[in-house]
């Protein structure tokens, strides 16, 4: 029984070399996923804190047109926990009243805010102008 010289097949050095081949470029790959992940991230979060800003818009018109309501609801905190659970995000809501002085149905600023921390930029913010009556 003689063996054929040229023998079909792989041998365990092609195996080797060909995984270390493949072993690389998964190497090369691991930034760019690690990166998408970031970014993956980071949208969502962009996303819900748009969504809330919407959301406390909502609830402002649905309040009423009095400036008394509005400062209330202004004066109360709100936070909520994004829904992948790593990140606290702070609603502020900022109303400028005017005085008494002012003849009534005049037009107040409202802007509405959110951000990871106090101190820092918002992620989404809105302003709208709200028609108020005494």
């Amino acid at each position: 029984m003689d063996r054929d010289v040229e023998d079909s097949g792989f041998g365990v050095i092609e195996i080797v070399v060909s995984m270390f081949l493949l072993a690389l470029l998964a190497i090369g790959f691991l930034p760019l996923l690690v990166q998408s992940l970031r970014v993956s991230v980071s949208n969502s979060t962009l996303a819900t804190a748009t969504q809330l800003v919407t959301q406390q818009m909502e609830e402002l018109r649905a309040l009423g047109t009095t400036c008394a309501t509005l400062d209330t609801y202004a004066s109360s905190e709100f936070s909520t926990v994004t829904a992948a659970g790593n990140h606290v995000l702070t609603i502020t809501v900022d109303i400028d009243c005017p005085g008494a002085s002012v003849a009534y149905p005049t037009t107040v600023p409202v802007n509405v805010s959110v951000s990871e921390d106090m101190d820092a930029l918002p992620i989404a913010t809105a302003m709208t102008l709200m028609l108020v009556e005494q």
